[in-house]
């Protein structure tokens, strides 16, 4: 195969990916293509990258407690929670 040919195809593979909307790491595991070769041809294409927004996924929590722990904060929730307090109390976690 042609070092142009190769430019092209992996060309296609970055546009596709970016305009998927999903993160690099689902669109090559649902692709069927190597990560690490992935972004080596992305850099090589020197395409600019695409930040995704930051989005919050709504959970379905069991009634056992949950337990968060991220950089030294601890957050226990107990079951039967708010959970608009819950995303107003993460929103100001996020600020620290």
């Amino acid at each position: 195969m042609s070092s142009v040919v190769r430019q092209e195809e992996w060309s296609e593979k970055v546009s596709a990916c970016r305009e998927s909307g999903l993160s690099i790491a689902a669109w090559c595991r649902d692709h069927a293509v190597n990560y690490h070769r992935f972004l080596y041809w992305r850099k090589r294409l020197a395409l600019p990258v695409v930040q995704q927004p930051a989005r919050f996924v709504e959970l379905e929590f069991a009634a056992a407690p949950l337990a968060l722990s991220c950089n030294g904060v601890y957050v226990h929730v107990a079951s039967g929670f708010d959970g608009n307090l819950l995303g107003e109390v993460l929103t100001v976690l996020k600020r620290v």
